[in-house]
């Protein structure tokens, strides 16, 4: 049964979205699907800088096979990929993940909107517009 309802999700809170995340990832393993990650490099973002594409995203596969020490927090993802047979140590703030999807099934894409890193900012509060509404992103 297929259904058109919507939900909202407060994903601009901080600490929601990691959550969002990894749940989104625990789905895809169970289901037997191959986790990508679009990514959004900032200046913050750690990661090969020769795979960043033009417009400054780079696709990343997240399975368990292709990552090692794979960590979600709060703020970040961190994990160990191999490039090129090179291990390289990845650190992604949670904000610059732009959707996660499944190799198999690209229709089963989750998008996420992109934030800027925060640099001092109070984390405790979600993000709100100027008048003082707090952002919400719309899931169908």
């Amino acid at each position: 049964m297929q259904s058109n309802a919507s939900y909202v999700l407060p994903c601009s809170h901080p600490g929601f979205k990691s959550h969002i995340v990894q749940g989104i990832l625990d789905w895809m393993d169970e289901e037997g699907y191959t986790p990508y990650m679009l990514v959004v490099v900032d200046d913050d973002t750690i990661v090969p800088r020769e795979y960043v594409a033009k417009d400054n995203t780079i696709v990343l596969c997240v399975s368990s096979e292709a990552t090692n020490a794979f960590c979600i927090d709060r703020d970040r993802v961190t994990f160990q990929a191999r490039f090129e047979g090179a291990v390289r140590n990845l650190d992604i703030p949670i904000g610059r993940i732009a959707a996660l999807y499944p190799k198999e099934n690209p229709e089963f894409a989750s998008y996420f909107p992109v934030e800027e890193t925060p640099v001092g900012n109070d984390k405790s509060r979600p993000a709100e517009d100027e008048d003082g509404i707090p952002i919400f992103t719309k899931v169908q």
